[in-house]
């Protein structure tokens, strides 16, 4: 243990930053990559067993900061919809939350004449904008497939179409 905290701590001080809870992880990581390291290692190999542990604990302090930053860089991955919200009643909070305001309507309502949105329909067929609207109101696969009467297949098909690069790319 005494031999692995040397190899350790001068990767840990090198992060900077590093809090006490923070160094208990780094040496569970460090422990857990010494196990692996044990059961890797081929003698036959040009380097020592030292040289190859303390390559690998790096490599794997690095990705636990990369994805420690990644958490605190991309927090708009780990904001959910108002739609998938559940309240402990199981309700979801866009039905407890009493409103007639639509925001869609009230930034865009019907008027797209002359906009990016005209020139996406207008690559769309008929159906496919059908499929639109009804994204758009918040309806979900199921009730789309059966208000347009279409198989899995066709909906997952002309989704495709609505979500193509070529397509989305007007919008952009």
């Amino acid at each position: 243990m005494a031999k692995l905290k040397r190899i350790c701590q001068p990767m840990i001080v090198k992060i900077g930053g590093v809090s006490n809870k923070d160094y208990d992880d780094f040496y569970s990581i460090a422990l857990d990559v010494l196990n692996d390291t044990a059961l890797r290692y081929d003698e036959d190999q040009e380097c020592n067993f030292d040289g190859f542990l303390a390559s690998n604990i790096k490599r794997k302090f690095n990705t636990e900061i990369r994805d420690r930053n990644r958490e605190k860089r991309i927090p708009a991955k780990m904001v959910d919809s108002i739609h998938n919200l559940i309240t402990e009643d199981g309700l979801t909070l866009e039905d407890i939350i009493p409103s007639n305001f639509d925001t869609y309507e009230s930034a865009c309502g019907d008027h797209f004449e002359g906009t990016k949105i005209e020139r996406y329909l207008n690559n769309l067929s008929n159906i496919q904008r059908e499929i639109v609207k009804y994204l758009v109101q918040g309806y979900d696969e199921k009730e789309i497939r059966e208000s347009l009467h279409m198989s899995k297949k066709d909906y997952s098909n002309n989704l495709s179409v609505i979500q193509a690069y070529e397509n989305v790319k007007i919008l952009m």
